[in-house]
């Protein structure tokens, strides 16, 4: 495993939620509606883009998962319980698409990847957040068995509810393209545009010992492997652009000039 490059870091859960809001409030036009795809969508929506201007559709696999966020949180448009390799929505197009926690637990992700291309307008943003399974507890989360992610979830982060129907943790799988580099290179392949990186911390632990267990675990492993497993982050967003197409009149102007 070679070095990696280090990246920008979010400060906080909250600074990188104002991060990713703010990425989608950009691309907001006066009196238009941006439709948002939430793919693998869970229990809840972390972004403020404002109460108006943009219909929000919600895609997961889990149908109690779905059912909570249809029911309870109640800020969905449309829910739609279908998976994301399979799922087709015709001719119908999204300005933005926003994926959290998701393509680290599907198997053939890639075909995921080509979906949110195909779906996504052009002048759109996809926004993609993963565990790196190149952080120290990204790779702890892919060399250890299911049963081990439950127990952390409910001994050390006190979700009660984990693992229950309509909450994670999910079985991880980690396809190829789910991975700084896959990503990069996705991007690369298919004429999109990485506008930014950035890494994060989950959402903090209470300061007591567990934590404390968990940070000296993490700093050991970075150490170990000789720094190649990052503990400084866990967490990795991408913020995607998809090229808008040339004006009616840049293509004028394009065809007037001299070959």
């Amino acid at each position: 495993m070679k070095a990696r490059t280090r990246i920008p870091l979010t400060n906080s859960w909250s600074h990188a939620m104002q991060v990713m809001s703010h990425e989608i409030r950009s691309i907001k036009d006066p009196g238009k509606r941006l439709e948002i795809l939430e793919a693998g969508c869970g229990p809840r929506w972390h972004l403020d883009i404002g109460d108006d201007g943009h219909v929000l559709t919600g895609v997961d696999l889990d149908p109690e998962a779905l059912r909570i966020r249809r029911d309870e949180t109640k800020d969905l448009h449309e829910a739609i319980v279908g998976d994301l390799r399979t799922t087709d929505f015709g001719h119908r197009t999204f300005d933005v698409i926003f994926s959290s926690f998701v393509l680290e637990h599907i198997p053939g992700a890639q075909q995921v990847l080509e979906n949110f291309n195909r779906w996504l307008k052009p002048g759109g943003l996809i926004i993609i957040m993963i565990p790196d399974p190149y952080s120290a507890y990204g790779f702890t989360a892919r060399m250890t068995p299911h049963w081990v992610h439950l127990l952390y979830y409910r001994l050390i982060r006190g979700q009660k509810n984990a693992g229950k129907p309509g909450f994670g943790p999910y079985p991880v799988i980690y396809d190829k393209a789910v991975s700084r580099e896959g990503i990069r290179a996705f991007c690369e392949e298919n004429g999109l545009v990485l506008t930014a990186e950035y890494g994060m911390l989950s959402d903090p632990l209470k300061s007591n010992f567990k934590q404390q267990l968990v940070k000296a675990y993490t700093r050991t492993l970075q150490v170990l492997s000789l720094g190649r497993l990052s503990s400084e982050y866990n967490d990795v967003i991408f913020i995607i652009r998809k090229p808008a197409l040339p004006s009616r009149a840049d293509l004028q102007v394009s065809a007037a000039l001299p070959v």
